[in-house]
């Protein structure tokens, strides 16, 4: 007899190989199917979206009309199961979810740096919730936000495949077609939450149970799977339960990434951390991942600005593995931009330029003398040594004190020709600036 660890309740030997050897191969197909290698997962973790942030709780809220039902899906699983050992099986091991952790489950929670308190004794759909109160998704907003039709009929269709099919068919939907698949598809996904949201790994401890810690359901289920295909006829039905499964999460995640694209877009400051761990931001980051894939449409896009000014550099702080590689002491500039191109800009005193924007980014180094500058309305104050940032299409001038001033200016403007984006550039009439 072959015992489950966590609840020392045995699932009967298989007496043939036939059976293993069919889930075998239904697991390789299952791992080929286009629902674990999803273009929607791929652009949830790549940020190739118009708003990824926006992307991310839309999938928040609209996964929680399947996740909310997981345990009915499970019941009605049990419901169709012939053979009672089995249903004792997995009926135990529904109800010891919401129950206390073993010490084994507990240390390896731990090496993957989830706290023991964030998830004893709290059944899974307390752990969903508890994720999109992070997101203020409250009970009153979920009333006030209703979900869309697809993520309703996956909820409703796959229910209706878990109860009224027959146990091999159940159990194919439940166990092949879902709970073997959980890590593969919660990947991608936990990547993105962890790159694009302001979330603690607290709130978020759901998505990281499912795709680091093994699920006892799956565990069962495979194994009931395997004495069920020992009778041949059942194997086409669990194949099927199978496929309708991912048929049924495919087609849910057609509708997401057709409404994610259709999102406006957005740009928002990336975390401060890579899924690497690597800091992002400064002149040293060349990712951006949510420029604007239609590259032949002119779409200047006003980028909400952030540090606009870095002081006195060259003056400190200077990149030592940078300069190491370099042989030379290397300054990097600690603000918002990518790729340039330079220039060399003179400002007689008192001279101004004249008030503008374009929809490439700008670095300038102060070279020489002082000044200030006013980017969409704010004042920056500047002088030798100072480097400041004009995010993309905001309007800028900039105005040299009683001496003359000399800078080094940098645009990404060459990337954008090369990518075949049309540059936009505005300059305002004299007298309305």
């Amino acid at each position: 007899m072959i015992h489950d660890e966590k609840t020392n309740i045995g699932l009967l030997p298989s007496t043939a190989s036939g059976g293993r050897e069919f889930i075998q191969q239904l697991k390789q197909e299952v791992g080929e199917h286009r629902a674990i290698h999803h273009p929607y997962l791929q652009a949830l973790a790549s940020g190739r979206l118009p708003d990824p942030v926006g992307a991310l709780r839309d999938y928040a809220h609209q996964y929680f009309a399947y996740s909310t039902n997981f345990q009915r899906y499970l019941t009605a699983t049990i419901s169709q199961l012939d053979d009672p050992e089995h249903r004792r099986v997995l009926l135990a091991n529904l109800l010891e979810e919401a129950h206390g952790v073993s010490p084994d489950e507990a240390e390896l929670m731990r090496s993957h740096g989830i706290e023991l308190e964030w998830v004893e004794n709290v059944p899974h759909p307390v752990l969903y919730r508890r994720y999109l109160e992070a997101l203020n998704m409250d009970e009153a907003w979920l009333r006030d936000h209703p979900f869309c039709d697809e993520a309703v009929q996956w909820s409703q269709l796959f229910l209706l495949c878990c109860g009224s099919q027959g146990a091999s068919t159940s159990v194919g939907a439940m166990g092949i077609g879902t709970e073997l698949i959980v890590r593969r598809v919660y990947t991608p996904i936990l990547e993105a939450i962890q790159t694009y949201m302001d979330v603690s790994p607290r709130d978020r401890v759901f998505f990281d149970l499912h795709q680091k810690i093994d699920d006892d359901h799956g565990e069962v289920l495979l194994r009931i799977a395997e004495e069920l295909a020992e009778e041949p006829e059942q194997r086409p039905l669990l194949r099927t339960g199978a496929l309708m499964a991912l048929n049924l999460r495919a087609a849910f995640y057609d509708s997401m990434l057709w409404r994610a694209q259709a999102m406006p877009r957005v740009s928002r400051p990336r975390s401060d951390k890579s899924p690497g761990g690597r800091a992002t931001g400064g002149s040293s980051s060349f990712v951006d991942t949510t420029r604007n894939q239609d590259s032949l449409e002119p779409r200047p896009v006003e980028v909400e600005p952030g540090e606009l000014i870095h002081r006195q550099v060259g003056r400190g702080g200077a990149a030592e593995e940078f300069s190491r590689s370099r042989g030379h002491p290397v300054y990097e500039v600690s603000l918002p931009s990518r790729s340039m191109s330079f220039s060399i800009g003179e400002l007689a005193p008192c001279q101004a330029t004249s008030n503008h924007r374009h929809a490439y980014e700008t670095l300038i180094y102060v070279l020489q003398g002082s000044g200030w500058s006013v980017i969409e309305g704010r004042r920056v104050e500047w002088r030798t040594g100072d480097a400041l940032y004009v995010p993309p299409w905001n309007w800028h001038q900039h105005f040299a004190g009683d001496e003359k001033s000399v800078y080094l200016s940098g645009t990404n403007l060459p990337l954008l020709n090369q990518l075949g984006q049309t540059v936009v550039r505005q300059e305002q009439p004299q007298g309305n600036h």
